[in-house]
């Protein structure tokens, strides 16, 4: 039966990389102005076992998943950077520069509403790369974006998941953004 859900994934996966085939390059995020490059390596990573296990484990089936996958031009164009830190899981990696997380509401053709979680990885050879998308529920990924620090102090092992959503971190954010020379 595991064949079966993973050939099905592959069906779906095929059929993404079809429909976002038109989108494939750079695609630029209107909060903070970063073009990350959206790849069929991305489109992998974005629909890999790893990615459909963390927003099944978050209530989500492997379909809405795809559904909002599709739509990830959108969805990174409006996100909204929630924190930016150094490679957390491979820290002696020089190619990593950064990886950005970023939230996007989304609502489900079934009327559920979700937040899309995209990671952005930045790296030397590569520049930045849409990495991965998950799937939470709105009220829940509210409860689990924190600052860094503030995960760091609870445990080292939260400061490797992916941070909550601050106000004042999304703050400090777009006050960067429009500092910054684009």
């Amino acid at each position: 039966m595991a064949e079966k859900k993973h050939g099905y994934a592959s069906y779906k996966r095929a059929e993404l990389l079809s429909s976002l085939k038109p989108f494939l390059g750079k695609i630029v995020n209107i909060q903070t102005g970063i073009e990350a490059n959206l790849s069929k390596h991305s489109i992998d990573k974005m629909t890999s076992a790893k990615a459909l296990e963390k927003s099944k484990k978050n209530g989500f089936t492997l379909n809405e998943h795809f559904e909002l996958a599709a739509k990830i031009k959108p969805l990174y164009e409006s996100a909204i950077l929630v924190t930016s830190h150094g490679n957390l899981k491979n820290p002696d990696d020089p190619n990593v520069l950064s990886i950005k997380r970023f939230v996007s509401a989304a609502i489900l053709q079934s009327g559920r509403k979700a937040d899309v979680l995209i990671t952005v990885k930045e790296s030397i050879a590569n520049g930045h790369r849409i990495y991965s998308i998950e799937l939470d529920e709105i009220n829940k990924a509210s409860e689990r974006f924190e600052g860094l620090s503030d995960a760091a102090e609870k445990s080292a092992d939260r400061a490797t998941k992916t941070p909550h959503v601050d106000g004042s971190i999304i703050a400090r954010n777009q006050e960067k953004s429009r500092e910054e020379p684009k």
